[in-house]
């Protein structure tokens, strides 16, 4: 529990962190490279709420977090075991195997409720490498 719970919480707040550095960091080394990453955040801003994989993810799941220490993901597990059946005229018994034990890790609230978690965070991954491979994209075409 406290592991995957320490895990979560790191791989949601690194996925807003890479926001912040870009707009912290990155726009102090050259004026071309934060006039697109302004001009891309505030593209971002006026799209609200799409994209939702940022706002309703992103965004409102590291706020939960930080602000209030509420976790919309959870865990579980399906334990089957296996089972017996006894002939009550015959005291036969037979036996089934268990089958395996079955982890669950759901968004357990909000726009990705049901959704494996590690699907969201690759889906956040990418949508992330696709906004950072525009800004490198514009920033080399004005480079010249």
């Amino acid at each position: 529990g406290g592991e995957w719970r320490r895990r979560w919480i790191t791989s949601v707040v690194l996925l807003r962190t890479v926001g912040y550095v870009l707009s912290k960091i990155d726009t102090a080394y050259d004026n071309k490279l934060r006039d697109i990453i302004n001009k891309e955040w505030k593209n971002l801003n006026a799209s609200k709420p799409e994209p939702k994989i940022f706002w309703k993810f992103i965004e409102e799941e590291r706020n939960n977090i930080l602000k209030e220490y509420q976790i919309n993901a959870g865990q579980g597990v399906t334990v089957r075991p296996g089972v017996t059946h006894i002939n009550l005229k015959t005291g036969e018994q037979t036996h089934g195997d268990a089958l395996p034990t079955l982890y669950h890790y759901t968004i357990t609230s909000g726009d990705y409720k049901g959704k494996e978690q590690k699907d969201v965070l690759i889906e956040a991954i990418e949508w992330w490498d696709k906004y950072l491979t525009n800004i490198e994209i514009q920033y080399k075409a004005n480079k010249t």
